[in-house]
């Protein structure tokens, strides 16, 4: 639709839009591997099934239970937060980059984009700044959604009715400073991540999938 002389004259609205779709697609597709992650985690207890046993039996538990439909528990609002995440991230990251572009070409008098693109340890700090807004804005979202996903295991027994449950008893039992427990390590494990992914120069135009 934008781009066909120029893939690099890509609107800003654009962008938005096209990082927050790419990041559904991609959580759609792998979403039954996250799911299976996290029960497995869940499921782990002193004494317990270990390695390739408990993935087997962990996807055997969550078939005999309710099919496929277990392993898209959440899948909802697991969408609804990767696209603002997906989005906020390659958006913020793209604005960064064209802002130091623009300053590093009326600061050296450089005549083309690719002469002025900041250094690996700048992009590195832009992408870490950006996963790092991206993911404490949805991570509210992507708490409940985990709390969906392992429900009714081990380490967390509690089970829910649906998204409106899960959110109804997190406030009522932790408040709205629940919504935000483990942030922290989520944060710890993101800016890093995302910094790596951000080494590499992408085009403007190319959306960084992420995991939240």
């Amino acid at each position: 639709m934008e781009g066909h002389d120029d893939p690099k004259r890509i609107s800003s609205i654009s962008q938005f839009v096209a990082g927050g779709v790419a990041g559904m697609i991609s959580q759609a597709v792998v979403y039954p591997l996250d799911t299976l992650k996290f029960r497995m985690q869940c499921e782990t207890v002193a004494g317990g099934e270990h390695g390739t046993k408990l993935i087997w039996h962990t996807a055997q538990k969550m078939w005999a239970r309710n099919g496929v439909v277990s392993f898209y528990r959440g899948l909802p609002m697991g969408l609804v937060g990767m696209f603002p995440y997906a989005a906020i991230d390659l958006f913020t990251f793209e604005t960064l980059k064209k802002t130091m572009i623009a300053r590093n070409m009326k600061l050296h008098g450089c005549k083309h984009e690719e002469d002025a693109l900041p250094g690996n340890f700048t992009l590195a700090l832009m992408g870490g700044c950006s996963g790092a807004i991206g993911a404490s804005a949805v991570y509210p979202v992507n708490l409940l959604r985990t709390r969906l996903q392992s429900q009714g295991t081990a380490i967390h027994p509690r089970t829910y009715t649906g998204i409106v449950d899960v959110a109804r008893q997190t406030l009522k039992g932790e408040g709205v400073r629940g919504l935000f427990k483990g942030l922290t390590p989520n944060l710890l494990k993101v800016v890093p991540a995302v910094s790596i992914v951000s080494l590499p120069f992408q085009p403007t135009f190319s959306p960084r999938p992420r995991s939240m």
